[in-house]
């Protein structure tokens, strides 16, 4: 996992932390690599975790709903350019992107916002590797960089972090 994985189990509340935590380490993210990995181990999952996609909310209920204003807006796009793509793992979202130039204006704008967030987001990655790198080397030398295990070290070393490693998670807890 890369920095958004660490900043994700950093930003502890989520009902599937531990478990991304535990099957998770090679997951990828973004486009839903973490949240597909987390469906591949379902039947493992805890409780709370398997109650969250349950309900059908393995995100924020903001990126939810996030997620159905784009699929509103992409919707004919889709079924127009994609009409063979498998729906999940983030294949229509590859297919729509690489029909860019031949999307609807409202799902171009939609996509475009998306992209906006996802570059914040990694800018806010960023900024916790950062923020957090004198700690990463205090703490967590032995570990690999860029993991689950990482966060975990970091994680267990909470109350001992830098108070600039402590607000830039807290950043991006708040920003959830």
């Amino acid at each position: 996992m890369a920095a958004l994985a660490v900043a994700f189990l950093l930003a502890a509340g989520h009902p599937c932390e531990a478990d991304a935590q535990r099957f998770c380490q090679g997951a990828e993210p973004g486009e839903g690599g973490i949240v597909r990995c987390l469906k591949e181990h379902e039947s493992e999952l805890t409780g709370a975790c398997k109650a969250r996609f349950r309900d059908g909310r393995s995100g924020s209920p903001r990126s939810i709903q996030r997620v159905a204003e784009v699929r509103a807006a992409c919707k004919d796009d889709a079924a127009r350019l994609c009409k063979g793509v498998k729906a999940g793992g983030g294949g229509i979202a590859r297919c729509l992107r690489e029909h860019a130039s031949e999307l609807s204006d409202p799902c171009k704008k939609e996509g475009d916002e998306m992209e906006g967030r996802r570059q914040k987001v990694q800018a806010m990655a960023q900024a916790l590797r950062e923020a957090c790198k004198d700690d990463t080397v205090r703490f967590c030398s032995g570990v690999q960089p860029g993991g689950a295990p990482l966060a975990q070290c970091l994680k267990q070393h909470e109350g001992e972090l830098s108070a600039r490693c402590k607000d830039a998670a807290a950043q991006i807890r708040m920003r959830r």
